[in-house]
């Protein structure tokens, strides 16, 4: 159903620290909790960075939902991701909950995202700050990066360009947004700076893949790429700061970094 934020119910905006809030949305989650409603949250994914002694309920399941175990918890809220079965969704409206889908997949999604969450939690500056780290744009020149994560390679159309348009940097391939991984892609596009992202529960800084470059090294085609004879090939652990929320906003120093170095 569009449009994607889905006011399902009378959805007249309570003020702030007036909600009972479920989130199905890791990254809406981390987004919660930079906008200061930590205390609302009552329930989670077990993947929602939250922290070990929140008292919030970890079972919130979008792939499995329960209408009975997500009422029992009284929220007033709820906040699907973008992937969320329509069905769902209904079934939460017609249960009398405020319900939100995240919007789809972009370049500007979070973005998006972030204001949606401000305005119906009643933080609404709040979320304009947020919102506006990732819409900020340089005057250089983007450069080029593939983000390589779970086989998978972020394109242009993916919610990471956001973050690297903030840094300055763009993804150098030139369709799509989660590209199936390819040596000869990589060989193709001749990134500026290759990134690889390992699946985590912790988040870590951008540093040198050492063991990426090696490995690299060994491949006809990539062997040959500037990005590795510049030691501009790279790692980070996920965490929450990699998810579709605000909290990409704490990686933008890190890959500004990688941006001046590229120069």
């Amino acid at each position: 159903m569009r449009p994607l934020l889905l006011w399902l119910t009378t959805c007249l905006a309570l003020g702030a620290g007036e909600h009972r809030i479920a989130s199905f949305s890791p990254g809406a989650t981390q987004t919660l909790l930079d906008l200061g409603c930590a205390e609302e949250i009552v329930m989670a994914t077990r993947w929602c960075p939250l922290p070990k002694e929140h008292p919030a309920a970890r079972d919130a399941d979008v792939f499995l939902p329960d209408l009975e175990r997500l009422l029992g918890n009284k929220p007033d809220l709820v906040i699907l991701p973008r992937m969320a079965n329509p069905l769902w969704a209904e079934k939460c409206a017609k249960a009398g909950l405020r319900t939100i889908v995240l919007n789809p997949e972009s370049g500007t999604a979070v973005g998006k995202d972030i204001l949606v969450l401000g305005e119906a939690t009643g933080r609404i500056a709040q979320a304009q700050r947020l919102a506006g780290e990732l819409s900020t744009r340089p005057t250089k020149t983007p450069r080029t990066i593939i983000i390589v994560w779970d086989g998978v390679m972020a394109g242009p159309d993916s919610y990471l360009a956001e973050p690297l348009a903030a840094a300055g940097l763009k993804s150098a391939l030139t369709r799509g947004s989660w590209i199936k991984f390819d040596w000869e892609i990589i060989a193709t596009a001749k990134p500026d700076a290759l990134l690889w992202i390992q699946d985590s529960r912790t988040n870590s800084a951008i540093e040198p893949g050492l063991g990426k470059a090696v490995e690299m090294g060994r491949i006809p085609g990539v062997r040959d790429l500037l990005c590795l004879k510049n030691k501009r090939v790279y790692q980070a652990k996920s965490g929450s700061n990699w998810l579709p929320g605000s909290g990409l906003t704490k990686i933008n120093g890190d890959l500004i970094g990688v941006r001046k170095e590229i120069e």
